[in-house]
This record gives structure tokens, sequence and C-alpha cells, in this order.
């Protein structure tokens, strides 16, 4: 939405732009098929879905081309020959300090902390800044804000990070390699740096039931606070037990949805806090049982099966949408490439000053494991930064 305005005030000669409620507008979502937001329609010719990078919405909008179709070919159906076969295209090469990898809020605090002390920095994010506090939908949490919306909070540090940092969204990272130097390829340059911070993350798990892939979308969600709305005076299921399950029953049954959680065990993981306000709030919950397929017709989700753990019966669940909150896998594929080393539940391993197995490498955040919090994830960035920095300056590897 904010992308699309952004274009019309550039040029109000060329492009007009509505925002539309689906709360509100329950027909015209139903007829542009809108299972998740933000859903962009263009011309009624051009579909796009998600948060995109600024860059690639814009790219789009002029090409009425998918990312994976803009590559390709153009109107005509000939290919692009930027180089002659076999050749690699140029890249530029960049030398800065330090490279971190991720602008959520890890890789933002590392950013603000590492140029302070110094350190000519680049922050490479393959997404939009913000990471996953961007779609979270109320933050109660972080100290000095008793409460805000998680995309206002990484629209605020994000701002604060650009004052010091050069923030490259929508630069993807294809390899890194180690030597003298770290050198960091992405699809755009080569970084070649003295030091590099991985702040990857970490990305919803799925529950790997039948129907889940299907529906994604299209009434199988990862995001309340993206697509709760859509629900209000509907019937859902939340698939999970710890804080995030919690939360967001909470939250779409505050926005007026009809929610049942469904839990595999047989006690919440989740804080206290939310519990009591689980029961105050008489959210029904099916313990021991899990969830065997999604189902529904053509694009629509209607209903889910579901297994009680203990004695084996199934049953089917009248439903329009499914929220999964699991857990998070660790965004761990550039580290593992390299030989950074892992912990035995699958996140960075790393020292109190946020070193990994390799000198010069550091990680910090989600993709680090622990509490998973946003102030945890900031406290570690800015350790990282000032770790880096000393390091540079003493390498403890050499003495």
């Amino acid at each position: 939405m904010v992308h699309a305005f952004k274009c019309v005030l550039e040029r109000p000669d060329l492009i007009s732009a509505a925002c539309i409620d689906t709360a509100e507008n329950p027909a015209m979502a139903e007829l542009y098929g809108v299972g998740s937001v933000p859903h962009t329609v263009i011309n009624d010719e051009h579909t796009m879905l998600g948060l995109l990078p600024e860059e690639q919405f814009a790219l789009e909008l002029v090409a009425l081309k998918g990312p994976d179709r803009l590559l390709d070919h153009d109107h005509e159906g000939h290919e692009h020959h930027h180089h002659h076969e076999g050749e690699e295209p140029e890249l530029a090469v960049e030398e800065p300090d330090l490279v971190i990898i991720g602008a959520g809020p890890a890789g933002l605090a590392a950013g603000i902390y590492a140029e302070r002390s110094g350190l000519s920095t680049v922050i490479l994010e393959k997404a939009v800044v913000g990471g996953q506090v961007a779609v979270t939908p109320v933050v109660e949490n972080y100290p000095g804000f008793a409460r805000v919306a998680g995309q206002k909070l990484m629209e605020i540090m994000g701002q604060h990070a650009r004052e010091y940092a050069d923030i490259r969204e929508g630069e993807s990272v294809v390899e890194i390699k180690v030597g003298k130097r770290i050198e960091v390829y992405t699809n755009r340059a080569i970084y070649v740096a003295k030091a590099l911070i991985l702040a990857t993350g970490a990305t919803w798990k799925k529950l790997g039931a039948p129907g889940e892939d299907r529906f994604s979308g299209f009434g199988v969600s990862y995001c309340p606070s993206c697509d709760g709305y859509m629900y209000k005076g509907k019937k859902v299921a939340v698939v999970g037990g710890g804080n995030s399950a919690l939360t967001d029953a909470l939250h779409l049954k505050n926005l007026g949805v009809e929610v049942t959680l469904i839990h595999r065990r047989d006690a919440f993981r989740a804080e206290k806090h939310l519990q009591d306000s689980i029961l105050r709030e008489s959210i029904p919950t099916l313990f021991n049982t899990a969830v065997e397929e999604i189902l529904g017709e053509n694009q629509k989700l209607s209903r889910v099966r579901v297994k009680n753990l203990v004695d084996g019966s199934t049953q089917e669940l009248a439903v329009d949408g499914v929220f999964v909150a699991i857990g998070h896998n660790a965004n761990t594929e550039l580290a593992t490439d390299i030989g950074v080393k892992l912990d035995a539940h699958g996140f960075i391993e790393v020292d109190r000053n946020l070193r990994t197995n390799i000198p010069r490498i550091y990680a910090a955040g989600d993709v680090t494991g622990g509490v998973q919090q946003i102030v945890t994830a900031i406290g570690e960035g800015s350790t990282a930064a000032l770790t880096a920095f000393e390091d540079i300056a003493h390498p403890y590897w050499k003495r």
C-alpha cells in the first residue's frame, strides 16, 4: 500500500491507486480471491502477494511481470542476452569493513553500533526491513513502548539505522567465501569485508500436513496481523501452544474472530499471563490433538481434520482459516555452507561475545536461539558489532 501510494505521488499522471479494506469490502475480496494481505492487483492482470521490497514493487508495476519472468524474456518473448554464453555478468565490487546479513532488530542494532564505532557497514536484506517483527500484530513487551504495532516499531528502528548504515533491501546473498577477507556474493554485487555478522533470523515452521501448501495464502496463514481482519465473524483454528500461538489466538478473538486452539500436548508452554488471558476469554482448546489434513473446495478452505493423540479418534472441524504458530526454524543455510557450527537445536553456536567458531564471523538474534525476543536480538546485535570492532583492532586469532 505504501509503495503504491509512493508511486502515485511520483507519477500521478501515469498511476492511480486505491486502498481497499477487506473487512469492509468482503465481496470485493471474494471477487479478487484475496486470502492473504497485502494483495496488490494492477490493471486486473498482474497480482503481487505479500510485502515486497520497494524496488521489486516498482519493477513489477512497470513490467506487469513477476520476478521470475522479468529475468527470462522481454515482451516479444526474446531472451535477454546481457553477456556471452558461459560468461558471468560483471558485478560491482565494494569493500566495506563490515557486512551484516539481515535487517531485523539484530541486524539494525548491529548496523547502528558498528557505524558509531567507525566501521563502514552495509546491511543486506533479501526481503523487507523489520523481519518477523514487521508482521507481529502488537508488541507489548518492548521496554519504552507499552503497546506498539510491530510494523510501526520496525519503521522507527529502520529509520534510525538508515541514519548510520547503508541498508539494501531486495538483495539476497548467494554465496560467502572465507579467506584473508570475507567475500559476500549477492544478486547485485560482491562485498569484500573484514568481518561478517549473520542476523538471518528464523522462519515459521510448517505443520507438514496435506493441504497446508495448497491453501497457503488462501486460508492457511502464519501471520495474524496480516490476515486476521479477513476472518472477522468467521471461524478459525490456531495451531500451537507457545507464546506465539496464544498471542495469535487472543489477537484474533479481539478482532471478532471465533477461535479454537489446537495443541498436540496436554498443557500450554506459553507464559502464565497468556494462559490466564485464554481462560478469561473462554477460548476453547483441544489438547493432545494434531492436525491430520486441511480440506476445502477449489481455493476455499472449509474444514480441518484433527486426531486425538490419546485415543486415536479423528474429527473434522468446520473452519474458514487455519493459523499456524508451532515455532521457528533458524535460517542457517548460509552459515552451514561455510562451516559455521550449529548447536544441538539447529541454531548458530556463539560465545557470550557473539563470536562463531570461525574468526571474524559473528551471529546475532533469532538465528542463535535463546529466548528469541526483540530486546535480546537488539542486545546481541549491538554486542556482535562491538566485538567485531574490537577483533578488527586486536585480532585474537593471531595472538
